[in-house]
């Protein structure tokens, strides 16, 4: 999957808002994700990072975005199907 496919002016808040519906829609309130060197996040410390746009949550976005691309390009049904 590709690495940073937004820069951040290309970051909009449509964007931050689909990351955010989907983090709540299918994040467990138990779930922690850790990034790097930036401890356990739960979901609201997710979507604090995501609203803000800092490097975590430019991390979280580009993370969502990359799977949202691979189901449309039907790319994450070939990778689990060659399992």
């Amino acid at each position: 999957m590709e690495k940073n496919i937004f820069r951040e002016e290309d970051i909009s808040e449509g964007i931050k808002e689909l990351v955010i519906t989907r983090i709540e829609a299918q994040m467990s309130p138990n779930l922690k994700l850790s990034i790097g060197g930036t401890g356990s996040l739960d979901v609201n410390k997710m979507i604090e990072h995501v609203k803000k746009g800092d490097e975590v949550g430019k991390q979280i976005i580009d993370s969502h975005m990359n799977f949202i691309k691979a189901q449309a390009s039907g790319e994450l049904m070939s990778a689990l199907t060659s399992v």
